[in-house]
C-alpha cells in the first residue's frame, strides 16, 4: 500500500496527520503542493492535508474538517 500525503508547507494540519500515521505504523511520503503541481492537477488538491492511498483520494482536509481523526484513519485503513 502507498500512502501520500499531499500538502502545503505550512499545514498545520499535516503533522497531526503524519503523528497519527505513524501510531498506526502506517508508511507515507510527504510532497508539498508548491514543489508538485502535477500531482495537485492530477488529484485537484484544493485543500490541505490530502491523504492518497494506492493513488485514490481517501482524504481531503478542509477549513471546517481539516485532518481525520484517529478512528476515521482505522476505517479508512482497514476497509
Amino acid at each position: 500500500m502507498e500512502v501520500l500525503i499531499l500538502a502545503t508547507k505550512d499545514c498545520n494540519h499535516r503533522p497531526l496527520v503524519e503523528e497519527r500515521l505513524k501510531k498506526m505504523g502506517i508508511s507515507y511520503e510527504v510532497r508539498y503542493v508548491d514543489e508538485h503541481p502535477k500531482l495537485v492537477e492530477k488529484y485537484e488538491a484544493h485543500s490541505s492535508p490530502n491523504i492518497i492511498v494506492d493513488g485514490e483520494v481517501v482524504y481531503r482536509g478542509d477549513y471546517g474538517d481539516p485532518i481525520p481523526t484517529e478512528d476515521e484513519l482505522k476505517s479508512l485503513f482497514n476497509a
